[in-house]
């Protein structure tokens, strides 16, 4: 066996063999991976192989795009069967959401050209005859829907990799994974010891024991999961054609034709976890005792659809374990606490998603970035929160929900209440309605006396439409204050601190007592972060996105000095204030003996003030409003006694989807939906922050030669009516699609629809006929080529 190799794959799955496979393409061929028994061993092997592409979010729907393609590619072109049936798939619609919820994602997908369309009930039935329609009220068709053959298409990766030149070790099982001082690994196997540049932990049901052996704890839980096989069903033996995929979503069950028969899976009302502490070392090709009784009002919902199912046979059941994260979706990506250590675990489909990820892990390792922003499915979303109990009741609730629709802006209830602001109980005295994010609780909105303190779901306006724009009004008329917790706040000092920052950031830093607007650009010039930096004279404050926090402390450790630089993540030892509006600097003045008017606290002034009796309260001059404002830091034990003060000198609370509202008519962006990783500073608006002039800085060299802009961003007002506007709908030009909206709402002073998205820059020009698909039609749009709201800046300077 070989004693070294720059990259070793831990897991011999569908998951490992792809990234093995996509390694190898791309060029690295000193590459091995470690398979403790057989291939497909663990939960590929009995795996139903579905295949389906339209999903939300974008990013998702890509990897189960290039998934579907590869495997045509390693069929076609590497002559590599994979038992790839090209189907097609059909989605059965009960309910109108079931038919708004897939018009949504006919929208969203027509951005990366996947094709998917409603049929009549009619053409459902031509197409799967197997359906009794009466109880469907719509059907949308996917075209790239299918499914593959679990073992075939796990050995098709591993044999095109051992044809580039790849290694594939089985029945080794890995015992220890150390690191050097160098940041490599060894590999510890009962054949050997194997150096590495770099581990991927690809282990499926034992991804949690590898991680343990690097020191490392991820979030993942087993569940068992049953689906079944019929006998032959003299329907299907006599079609002549294959039956399409055949999803319905509101019972939690799927089908596919399974030689002359069917077979049926169902995410069950009542799951149960497999394996809590541990997954059994001498598992492999097994599976558990089968219980149908649980998929039993599955069943009986899909009898309803496919009688012929109820006349069938059952030829056998399958209850295999498969691995989850607390969400459901892949954990991926280089881990924030170790250096060269990569996770691609909790692939929930990994036969839809496997090809994706291994085409990431890849680009991640191989060009230190993925191409696409995939943080929707980073392990660094995760952080310390995400304890077992946490885990358990977030697996429960997503896998026995999952024939649930997910609404905009929708928060769960499973493993609440998590971590709470000091003035969390006064905010719930007031009707804060709370959502969560990363760990903790955070007010979304204020319910009126009178009206219930929990959101509405729809896809349409909800409860809470106009309580946000009165919201916003007040302050726009008045103040309002916010609790501000939830940032990513970093504290940078010493001796390099300076120089640190100023090669980290694209903007200049600012000068002692100031502040400045910064995007963070990758190697390749890619906006991988939007920062406030505040120079408090002897360090430095970094404020960002609160869920990125463990995101952005891979990237600054990767490049922090050994020495002259202190880095502290104080994200969750300072808590927040936010106040904004017309009467917030006198509100300030009353709490303070120090001067707070426009020229003693200018805007983009950062200064440590007294305020209601507490001393050195970090204090920003700026605001997300669009009005002068303040952001205010301070230990926790202090936010009560100014969050008091605040509130008896007259200022209003709100909630977080206000500020979302009120800085859509401002047509500022938002990190995750306007400004993400897949976008050069040129494109998402950023490039009056980056100061190619300023000398040496990460992303210079790419941003000096940026190709011309693939799209830019747009602000429309929408003819909505009393529908809404959310995210992702396609941008219509004269009557084509050209575009898609990254983020939506209502304007609360102006109140219009307004839409900010992303559109080619041929297509962005004002004389142009633009609409935005809203659930499959399209509604008239208006260009705005400036800020609906103070266009010229002057309140929030003032």
């Amino acid at each position: 066996m070989k004693t070294s190799a720059r990259v070793v794959v831990i897991g011999g799955g569908v998951v490992g063999c792809s990234i093995l496979y996509h390694l190898a393409k791309n060029g690295w061929r000193d590459v091995m991976l470690l398979e403790r028994q057989e291939l497909t061993s663990g939960s590929s092997w009995h795996a139903a192989g579905g295949l389906f592409t339209v999903v939300r979010p974008n990013a998702a729907a890509e990897m189960h795009r290039y998934t579907f393609q590869i495997y045509r590619e390693l069929e076609q072109e590497r002559g590599q069967p994979c038992g790839f049936h090209f189907t097609g798939g059909l989605n059965i619609c009960r309910t109108q959401d079931e038919i708004d919820s897939n018009a949504m994602m006919q929208s969203a997908c027509r951005r990366l050209g996947i094709e998917g369309h409603f049929i009549s009930l009619e053409e459902a039935k031509e197409k799967a005859p197997v359906l009794d329609t009466s109880h469907m009220i719509g059907a949308f068709w996917e075209e790239e829907g299918g499914h593959v053959d679990p073992a075939s298409a796990t050995n098709a990766f591993a044999a095109a990799a051992r044809a580039m030149g790849a290694t594939i070790q089985r029945f080794t099982p890995v015992t220890a994974t150390n690191q050097r001082a160098d940041g490599s690994w060894d590999v510890v196997t009962d054949k050997g010891t194997i150096h590495a540049e770099y581990i991927v932990n690809a282990a499926g049901l034992w991804g949690r024991e590898v991680a343990r052996m690097a020191g490392i704890e991820l979030p993942l839980m087993p569940v068992e999961h049953h689906y079944l096989v019929t006998e032959n069903i003299p329907l299907i033996g006599s079609l002549g054609f294959e039956l399409p995929q055949i999803n319905d979503n509101e019972t939690g069950s799927y089908a596919r034709q399974e030689g002359m028969g069917m077979l049926l899976g169902a995410y069950e009302d009542k799951m149960t976890h497999w394996a809590k502490d541990g997954t059994p070392l001498d598992f492999g090709h097994e599976l558990l005792p089968d219980n149908l009784e649980c998929m039993e009002w599955n069943f009986e919902k899909s009898v309803e659809i496919m009688p012929c199912l109820g006349e069938a046979g059952v030829k056998r059941v399958i209850n295999g374990p498969m691995i989850f994260s607390p969400d459901l979706s892949p954990l991926i990506g280089p881990h924030p606490a170790l250096r060269n250590y990569f996770c691609a675990n909790g692939v929930m489909a990994g036969f839809n998603q496997g090809g994706g990820i291994g085409r990431v892990i890849a680009e991640w390792i191989i060009g230190g970035e993925p191409e696409i922003d995939i943080f929707n499915w980073d392990v660094a979303r995760f952080g310390e929160f995400a304890t077992q109990k946490y885990t358990e009741e977030m697996t429960r609730y997503f896998y026995e929900n999952r024939s649930e629709k997910i609404f905009p802006y929708q928060s769960f209830p499973a493993a609440r209440p998590q971590t709470k602001s000091p003035v969390h109980d006064r905010l719930a005295a007031a009707g804060a309605v709370f959502g969560t994010g990363f760990g903790r609780e955070h007010a979304t909105w204020f319910a009126p006396e009178g009206t219930p303190a929990e959101d509405s779901l729809t896809y349409r306006q909800p409860n809470w439409w106009q309580p946000v724009a009165e919201e916003g009004r007040r302050l726009r008329e008045g103040a309002g204050l916010f609790e501000f917790s939830d940032m990513a706040k970093f504290e940078v000092s010493g001796p390099g601190a300076t120089a640190w920052l100023d090669r980290l950031l694209a903007n200049r830093l600012p000068k002692p007592g100031r502040l400045c607007l910064t995007p963070m650009l990758s190697e390749k010039g890619k906006v991988i972060g939007d920062f406030t930096v505040s120079n408090l004279g002897d360090r430095y404050l970094i404020v960002g996105t609160y869920t990125m926090q463990l995101a952005y402390l891979r990237h600054f450790r990767k490049h922090l000095p050994a020495e002259g630089v202190t880095l502290r993540n104080l994200s969750d030892e300072l808590s927040g204030l936010a106040l904004a509006g017309p009467k917030a600097q006198s509100i300030m003045a009353a709490l303070t003996d120090q001067p707070m008017d426009t020229a003693a606290f200018r805007f983009m002034d950062a200064k440590q003030i007294s305020l209601a009796g507490v001393p050195d309260v970090i204090g920003l001059r700026v605001s997300y409003t669009g009005e002068a404002g303040y952001e205010l830091y301070m230990p926790p034990e202090h936010q009560p006694q100014i969050f008091d003060a605040l509130r008896e000198c007259g200022a209003d609370l709100c909630g977080l989807r206000a500020l979302m509202m009120l800085r859509l008519e401002k047509s500022w962006p938002a990190w995750g939906l306007e400004i993400t990783s897949d976008y050069f500073a040129h494109e998402c608006g950023m490039m009056h922050h980056v100061k190619l002039d300023k000398g040496g800085f990460i992303g210079r060299d790419a941003a000096q030669n940026y190709a011309p802009p693939r799209e830019i961003p747009i602000t429309l007002t929408v003819e909505a009516g009393d529908l809404a506007i959310w995210g992702d709908e396609a941008i219509f030009l004269d009557g084509a699609p050209v575009g898609y909206v990254s983020s939506g709402g209502w304007g609360p002073v102006t109140g219009q629809h307004i839409a900010l998205g992303y559109v080619p820059p041929e297509t962005h020009r004002k004389e142009g006929d633009y609409a935005v698909e809203i659930f499959g039609k399209l509604h008239r749009a208006k260009l705005q080529p400036k800020p609906l709201y103070d266009p010229a800046g002057s309140r929030m300077r003032a």
